[in-house]
């Protein structure tokens, strides 16, 4: 490993690290942090929504800006910082108008960090400096690190705590950003495969396929934690079960250049769409503790396969000068339909209460379906070289 590979390596690791710390954070427990604050589960499946619904405005204007700027680290530089002032406010914030509101316009500047930072690292990969799973599993790492921490640090301080640990991983992203090289600017050039009305299909395809089985986690999100704890499982036992999951996830992207090579992107999402179906249908019967863990396994087919397939396909079919651009457009649609789903996972937990995981299995099931539509339509991959071959 020469010198120059090995500390882009390490900051890139570091930076996946600190950015997903929050969202280990802020997926399990933030719910919490609402309810302490008051919000009925309504209002809680609105904010779960507000944010994700406001960076659809924000996601696809960054992509765009950092790929004409030319200067992708100093943008998530900017972002972290802005994101980090702003979660700092939302701990001032006690109607639920205002949570909304500083909810709503931090999420501009965080949530498209992570797709800017997925090209970011996906542009690293294509000049060999960084090997894209293994620099990605540590965000997972993280992510379980702070279910962890979290359930024993918010069970002994409480729910305000959640947003401080929040701001300070957000803090801690800002830093490892410093840290990151500049990437010079990619040439223009024309891919004549890429613009076949082929890829172009099956790159819509495959993001909506994303979009779906992605969107079938929104009533996970937003009240498993709830449930569980109404239910009697401690909030130790609760933070567990988020960690045992993203185990399974940080395995799939350890392996994960070996997989999508011998796979290829559209299989793991359909892989991910069938999971979803079996996990969410099971979790609508309520199942005991001793059936959540292998539960919580699936989620490195639900969530893990289908990000990982998702960030392979958008890099495949999309020139190096367009990657901030249609790594944000895929995670843009992605937020769309989280957006829709989580608005309604409200409602459908006032209604029918953990039976709204059955709505969760039958979009995990579109999403299976959208993929191998996807595939019924691709020529011929070349899996072992990870290209997308046109047809003559």
């Amino acid at each position: 490993m020469s010198s120059e590979v090995r500390p882009v390596r390490a900051a890139l690791a570091s930076a996946y690290g600190t950015l997903f710390f929050s969202l280990g954070i802020y997926m399990p427990f933030f719910p919490l942090w609402l309810t302490e604050r008051g919000l009925s589960p309504q209002e809680i499946g609105a904010a779960i929504a507000v944010p994700l619904f406001t960076r659809l405005l924000a996601t696809p204007l960054l992509g765009l800006l950092s790929d004409r700027l030319g200067r992708p680290k100093a943008l998530l530089a900017a972002l972290a910082l802005i994101t980090c002032i702003l979660m700092g406010v939302l701990a001032f914030c006690h109607t639920v108008m205002a949570i909304y509101v500083v909810l709503g316009i931090a999420a501009m500047a965080w949530n498209p960090s992570f797709a800017l930072l997925d090209a970011y690292a996906t542009r690293q990969a294509r000049a060999g400096r960084v090997d894209y799973g293994r620099s990605r599993l540590w965000g997972s790492a993280s992510f379980v690190f702070a279910n962890l921490a979290g359930g024993f640090l918010i069970a002994q301080a409480g729910a305000p705590v959640v947003v401080a640990l929040m701001v300070a991983g957000q803090a801690s992203f800002f830093a490892a950003m410093l840290v990151l090289p500049e990437l010079p600017r990619p040439p223009v050039h024309a891919s004549p495969h890429m613009a076949m009305p082929r890829a172009r299909a099956i790159l819509v395809l495959g993001v909506l396929a994303a979009a779906l089985v992605q969107a079938s986690h929104a009533t996970l999100y937003a009240f498993a934690s709830v449930h569980w704890a109404a239910g009697g499982l401690s909030l130790t036992a609760i933070g567990m079960l988020w960690a045992i999951g993203v185990i399974s996830e940080i395995a799939l992207f350890r392996y994960g250049t070996i997989v999508v090579k011998r796979f290829g992107p559209l299989v793991l999402l359909g892989a991910g769409g069938v999971a979803a179906a079996v996990r969410f249908s099971a979790l609508s019967l309520d199942p005991p503790l001793w059936l959540l863990v292998p539960l919580q396994l699936l989620h490195g087919a639900t969530f893990g396969a289908t990000y990982l397939g998702l960030v392979e396909l958008v890099a495949r079919f999309t020139p190096e000068h367009r990657a901030g651009t249609a790594q944000s457009i895929a995670g843009w649609t992605v937020s769309l339909a989280m957006s829709c789903a989580s608005f309604a996972s409200g409602l459908l937990w006032v209604s029918f209460g953990n039976g709204a995981f059955l709505a969760s299995a039958g979009l995990g099931l579109a999403g299976a379906a959208l993929a191998a539509a996807a595939r019924s339509v691709q020529p011929q991959s070349a899996g072992e070289g990870g290209k997308t071959v046109a047809p003559s």
